[in-house]
């Protein structure tokens, strides 16, 4: 007897905590959202969209947020949304008991713009995602034209990651190589494009001066960026740079400067 009286107090006991949940989601599914408050963290980069923008496509899709309720609202299909914009890393929502919805936003970091051959551009995030422009946010990150055939000719709608290229392809070694120059102070200061030519090398026009530098393969890129900062280092205390033509970095242990 004890027993049964046991587990019928258990039974009853998980009856009323399932129903206390159960009211308690439906009173918060009928409160009535009274604002909503949108923040984007501030990483310190040139986004390629912002608050205004996003908050102006949440209240687009939804018909507006303020008055209805957070059943009416459904969250989870504004999260939906926003991981599916192009430019947002990350979203979070939160709603509280007073109607308050929370929304955070983290933005993708773009550290390369990629225009190909065709003329179509599109920018390269921290990450691997590959994002459209956005017509009136410019990103002011390395720049890669020339001879780029990557396929790529329209990204609206849609996602795309660096690994869906082919696993040779010139945009994949420019991202490696964006990602190792947005790592480096020395780097960030001196490059500000890149040139792919119709035979698949790279040249690479600096922010200051008239010159180029002859990087030749993606091979060895290390190697080839620290012969470049040990030339800058000790080689224009010598000779100014300003006087040089080009830069050659593509053959082995040596730097070869040529004269205007």
């Amino acid at each position: 007897m004890r027993k049964i009286l046991h587990m019928v107090f258990w039974a009853l006991l998980v009856a009323g905590v399932v129903f206390a949940v159960a009211y308690v989601g439906q009173k918060h599914n009928e409160t009535i959202c009274e604002y909503f408050e949108l923040s984007v963290e501030n990483q310190n980069y040139d986004a390629l969209t912002n608050a205004a923008k996003l908050r102006a496509m949440i209240i687009a899709t939804t018909d507006t947020l303020a008055g209805k309720t957070i059943g009416e609202i459904k969250p989870y299909e504004i999260h939906h949304l926003l991981n599916a914009n192009p430019y947002i890393k990350h979203a979070d929502i939160q709603t509280d008991i007073n109607g308050e919805l929370k929304i955070k936003v983290v933005l993708r970091q773009a550290i390369i713009r990629i225009i190909n051959k065709d003329g179509y551009s599109y920018y390269i995030g921290k990450e691997g995602w590959l994002m459209p422009v956005n017509p009136g946010f410019p990103s002011r990150v390395l720049i890669a034209n020339g001879s780029i055939n990557d396929g790529v000719s329209n990204l609206q709608g849609r996602k795309m990651h660096i690994d869906s290229l082919a696993a040779n392809s010139i945009v994949r070694k420019l991202y490696d190589l964006a990602k190792y120059v947005n790592n480096s102070d020395f780097l960030n200061k001196l490059i500000g494009q890149l040139w792919i030519t119709t035979s698949g090398e790279l040249e690479i026009i600096p922010l200051i001066g008239e010159y180029t530098i002859l990087f030749g393969s993606f091979d060895e890129m290390e190697e080839k960026f620290e012969k470049l900062a040990t030339y800058y280092r000790e080689g224009t205390s010598k000779a100014g740079w300003i006087d040089y033509r080009s830069v050659d970095l593509r053959y082995k242990n040596q730097v070869i400067c040529s004269k205007k």
